[in-house]
C-alpha cells in the first residue's frame, strides 16, 4: 500500500527572558514524538468516525426495537438519516442522547459523563484536524487550535491517556447500549 508522504511544517516557539514553556521534555527524540502526535492525532480522526457509526447504530437500535419488524425502515433511516454527512457529529450526539434521555435506557448521571466525554472527543478531533502543532524549544509540544477563542493543549503521555480512556468509555458505553437493545428485540 502506497504511503503517502507531503510536506510538513513545524513552528517552533522560543521563550524570551522571564517567560516559561508550557511544556516538558519528554526526553526522546523530538522526531519520535512528532511521529508519534501525528499518528495520534489520525487515530483520534479515525476512532471518532468509529463512534458516530456507533451512536448511529445504537439510535437506530433503541427505535426499531422488534425483532420482526422489517429491516427496510431501519436500513432506510440508517443510510439516508442519519448516515449521511449532511449531519454533523454534533447533531448525531445530540440526537443519540436525548433518545437516552428519552427512553431511559441509561441512568441521567451516566448520561451527563457521557454527553461530556463525547464533547470532548468532538473537541479534539477538531482541535486535530484544525489544529496546528507547535514544538516549544528544550521542551514539549502543544497543539494551538480555536474553539470559541485561541486554545493550547499540552501534548504529552498524561494527555493521550485522557484521550484514550475516555474514547473507550464512549465506545464502552455506546456497544452496552446496542447489545442491550439487540437482547430485547
Amino acid at each position: 500500500m502506497k504511503e503517502l508522504r507531503f510536506p510538513k511544517e513545524l513552528t517552533v516557539l522560543f521563550h524570551l527572558e522571564g517567560s516559561r514553556p508550557k511544556t516538558t521534555s519528554s526526553g526522546a527524540q523530538g522526531l519520535d514524538d512528532l511521529a508519534t502526535i501525528e499518528k495520534n492525532g489520525a487515530e483520534l480522526i479515525m476512532v471518532t468516525v468509529l463512534l458516530e457509526s456507533r451512536m448511529i447504530e445504537a439510535v437506530s437500535r433503541l427505535l426499531f426495537r422488534k425483532a420482526d419488524e422489517v429491516h427496510k425502515p431501519r436500513e432506510f433511516f440508517v443510510a439516508e438519516i442519519m448516515g449521511t454527512s449532511d449531519f454533523s457529529f454534533a447533531f448525531k450526539r445530540r440526537v443519540f442522547t436525548r433518545l437516552l434521555e428519552h427512553t431511559g435506557a441509561l441512568e441521567a448521571r451516566v448520561i451527563k459523563e457521557l454527553k461530556a466525554d463525547l464533547n470532548k472527543v468532538m473537541n479534539w478531533r477538531n482541535a486535530f484536524a484544525h489544529g496546528r502543532v507547535l514544538h516549544e524549544q528544550d521542551a514539549g509540544y502543544l497543539l494551538q487550535y480555536y474553539s470559541g477563542g485561541p486554545q493550547d493543549l499540552v501534548l504529552d503521555d498524561a494527555f493521550f491517556e485522557k484521550v484514550e480512556s475516555t474514547v473507550r468509555n464512549c465506545l464502552y458505553v455506546c456497544n452496552g447500549i446496542i447489545q442491550a437493545a439487540q437482547r430485547e428485540a
